[in-house]
């Protein structure tokens, strides 16, 4: 482990401006991107285009319903799944070139959209996404024509064996998938020199509030979610790669309770600590797609967990009193009074907020990073029936191709040479699941409170290796214009109170505005 990775991945340890510093001078240069893949409109070609008044309406609609409130349009007969996808792609199309939020687009989208168009009129409707788009972070898997990469050059031509487990879900509830999105390569963990965004495949994606550092490793879907180049989308997390992210691109978020969201056939770090999780412009769009998402998968025995449990929406109401611990940390300037904005209506809510240190972690995280990407990324290979079959192989084409290395790849060849047996791999993973829940519940008890308020990922180490759920939501903009997000942290199964919370708190405070793309 080198140094330079250990700050990337561990907020506590980073010097924070000079790090987004680079992070958007790289992002917002101009590069060349020999073998960027480009999006295909000819399967929609002879459709884009909607008439000017459905077209004003849509892009005032889209922005500010929930998708309970788009279901609401259809059903009245006064929108179309058709007209939506058609909208969004035709959004894709004016403004991919420049955020690079997508990798890949449905061909079967607008066909998609059709069906579910005439299962509606038919009466026959799948469940509460039926006809809505969405999008997928490209290391969740998609059965054929479209591609599953994790933006690597090694996986271009990367076709699973099936949808993945949620990906079934979606589908059988309903949802339009219009494409896969853009994303840090190989989930933020080829290298430590990384940038935020950046892939082979896709290039830097780009922060659509301005030249802000787009967050990773849930960038591409961030940033098409934002632009409302979908209605919503699903990304993963292994350690702030959902929450940071949301925060900059001004989404709300669930990073979820390890096991509630099955990791079938997405393209791992490590299962200790993997899963997926929705991005919204709303609080309900999340508990909605969390309904969905949510439940036991076979295959996936962490899933255990979510046996019985019925994730509730809408959010139930909030019941006070609570107790709030305001975490005394913050990373840069116009972060305090950010969280100062939120523990105020937090308060007006009925909440009370007390103030609480930073729990400082001795966690060594990164071991069982190198150790996991090495087993867990072998496994999904061979399940998924790749080309390829380990990190080896996905080194040695590197290697091969420097061009599918723009910024080296230091954190593969560690992991591939870890010196990590698997009972080593799994008493960590034992410790560190330890430790992360003793440092949270510790602060929690001592200072007797029901929930943590912080900033962004802050937390994100002792989140990611406890498994505790995370939602974040927008909390104000720098003087500059760039988003800033508040986190709060809650114990296992403790998602529809955050979410719920997260929405009390946005009606509150009614700040998140959508960036202004011409």
């Amino acid at each position: 482990m080198s140094q330079a990775a250990e700050k990337r991945l561990n907020p506590s340890k980073r010097h924070w401006e000079s790090f987004v510093a680079r992070q958007v001078a790289e992002q917002t240069a101009e590069h060349a991107y020999p073998l960027r893949r480009a999006l295909d409109f000819s399967p929609f070609e002879a459709a884009l285009g909607l008439e000017a008044p459905l077209l004003e309406r849509l892009e005032t609609l889209t922005q500010q319903a929930t998708i309970q409130e788009l279901q609401a349009e259809m059903q009245a007969g006064r929108l179309t799944s058709e007209q939506l996808t058609l909208f969004y792609l035709g959004r894709i199309q004016r403004y991919n070139d420049r955020l690079r939020a997508y990798l890949e687009l449905n061909p079967a989208a607008l066909e998609e959209a059709r069906a579910r168009d005439t299962e509606r009129r038919q009466g026959k409707l799948r469940g509460p996404l039926h006809g809505i788009p969405l999008s997928l972070k490209d290391n969740i898997s998609t059965q054929g024509p479209m591609h599953t990469t994790a933006g690597a050059a090694v996986l271009a031509r990367h076709i699973a064996d099936q949808d993945a487990f949620i990906v079934q879900k979606l589908r059988a509830a309903g949802a339009v998938i219009l494409g896969k999105n853009n994303l840090s390569e190989w989930a933020n963990f080829m290298t430590s020199s990384s940038i935020n965004g950046y892939s082979t495949l896709g290039g830097h994606t780009r922060n659509p509030y301005g030249p802000f550092d787009v967050g990773g490793s849930s960038s591409g879907t961030a940033s098409a979610v934002a632009a409302n180049l979908a209605v919503a989308g699903i990304g993963t997390e292994t350690s702030g790669s959902l929450i940071y992210p949301a925060a900059q691109n001004s989404l709300f978020t669930l990073k979820p309770t390890l096991g509630l969201v099955s990791r079938d056939r997405i393209i791992p770090i490590t299962a200790a600590q993997d899963t997926a999780g929705p991005m919204t412009k709303n609080a309900p769009d999340l508990a909605l797609l969390m309904s969905v998402l949510s439940g036991p998968d076979p295959t996936d025995p962490a899933t255990q967990i979510a046996q019985g449990f019925v994730f509730p929406y809408p959010p139930p109401p909030v019941s006070y009193p609570l107790r709030v611990g305001w975490v005394q940390h913050i990373q840069r300037k116009g972060d305090a009074e950010a969280l100062a904005r939120v523990a105020r209506a937090l308060e007006a809510l009925g909440a009370e907020v007390v103030e609480v240190p930073f729990p400082e972690s001795p966690i060594e995280m990164m071991p069982v990073l190198h150790a996991g990407m090495r087993r867990d990324l072998a496994l999904y290979l061979q399940t998924t029936r790749a080309a390829i079959r380990g990190l080896e192989e996905v080194i040695a084409y590197n290697r091969q191709h420097p061009e599918a290395m723009l910024y080296g790849q230091d954190l593969l060849e560690a992991s591939l040479s870890y010196p990590l047996s698997e009972a080593d791999y799994q008493a960590y993973v034992v410790k560190n699941r330890r430790q992360g829940r003793e440092h949270l519940l510790g602060v929690m008890q001592e200072y007797r409170v029901d929930l943590l308020l912080t900033v962004s990922n802050s937390l994100s180490v002792l989140t990611s290796t406890s498994g505790f759920p995370v939602v974040n939501l927008p909390a104000g903009y720098r003087e500059s214009g760039e988003p800033v997000g508040a986190s709060l942290v809650g114990k296992p199964l403790q998602d529809p109170l955050l979410i719920g919370l997260a929405q009390a708190v946005s009606e509150q405070l009614n700040l998140r505005r959508p960036p202004l793309l011409r």
